[in-house]
């Protein structure tokens, strides 16, 4: 899991920003897509909340698995963007 961001706060995240309603608990085996619902929209969205406020980026060569991923890899994935 991403030391930047856990599956608490990757919860009020979601549902603040992305005006959606999670089950109370988020045990990081859910689809982005399948079980939590986020559309290309909102998985899009997440990304720049992400981007801009915490500075955590995911690779290039990853977006494209984007809404297969569970929360959990999800997270792990997320890395802190270098500043060149």
């Amino acid at each position: 899991m991403s030391s930047f961001l856990d599956q608490q706060r990757f919860h009020q995240i979601v549902e603040a920003q992305l005006d959606v309603i999670l089950p109370m608990e988020v045990t990081g085996q859910e689809r982005l897509r399948d079980e939590l619902q986020l559309d290309s929209m909102r998985l899009l969205q997440l990304l720049v909340h992400l981007e801009l406020e915490y500075g955590l980026v995911l690779a290039d060569e990853q977006l494209g698995q984007l809404p297969q991923m569970t929360v959990e890899m999800f997270l792990a994935a997320l890395t802190k963007k270098e500043v060149l």
